[in-house]
């Protein structure tokens, strides 16, 4: 990760994930790690639990190659055992654009507005990533999520670089998605835009 992707989002956690005294429902990264790239085509990009969300929100990427920043905080989940603790994820990064044009441009973005529900993973991926996984099961989870949930389990709570499970869906466009841990019920997203509206990066967040 060089220094002006490392210095842009540091900038950012503290745009949407201020430090105290400021309130914030999301969780203030600690580490940032660079997960892998997310390969889309011509669809939407959305941060959901499918089994969980209804209705998501979604984000227009151009179609190619993107980079993803994940940002992510350890937790003890279970006060009266503090050496249980475990890592999640509270930020998601994807900038299309270098960083000097991110940060010329104004941070003014609104949020969804609305709940987005997430629950204990959530899937990172494209239209295209999710139509390869069709039909989901009777419990709606598609299935490479359960793999990759066993997969996250089996590493143990103690790997924060790599606590998260890449999956090609759809091999001849390698189409792909990302499943992360997360310890939050909501998800939120922010579109960093130029003057025509053309998307520069985007921010997604868990918060309760």
């Amino acid at each position: 990760m060089n220094v002006d992707v490392e210095r842009l989002l540091w900038r950012l956690v503290d745009k949407y994930a201020p430090a105290l005294p400021a309130h914030s429902g999301t969780v203030r990264p600690q580490w940032f790690d660079r997960a892998g790239d997310l390969v889309v085509g011509d669809g939407r990009v959305s941060w959901e639990t499918p089994w969980c969300t209804e209705g998501g929100f979604t984000h227009g990427l151009p179609a190619g190659s993107h980079p993803v920043y994940v940002g992510t905080y350890a937790y003890t989940p279970d006060d009266w055992n503090p050496d249980a603790f475990r890592y999640a994820t509270s930020m998601i990064v994807i900038p299309p654009a270098e960083p000097a044009r991110i940060e010329a441009a104004k941070w003014d973005g609104d949020g969804y507005g609305d709940v987005h529900l997430i629950e204990d993973y959530a899937v990172l991926w494209g239209e295209e990533a999710m139509r390869a996984t069709l039909p989901f099961g009777d419990d709606l989870v598609p299935h490479f999520v359960h793999g990759a949930r066993d997969d996250i389990v089996a590493k143990g709570p103690h790997h924060r670089r790599a606590n998260w499970v890449e999956a090609v869906l759809d091999r001849e466009t390698g189409a792909n998605a990302f499943v992360f841990p997360v310890g939050a019920e909501n998800v939120t997203g922010y579109e960093i835009v130029d003057g025509d509206e053309n998307l520069l990066c985007l921010v997604l967040v868990t918060y309760d």
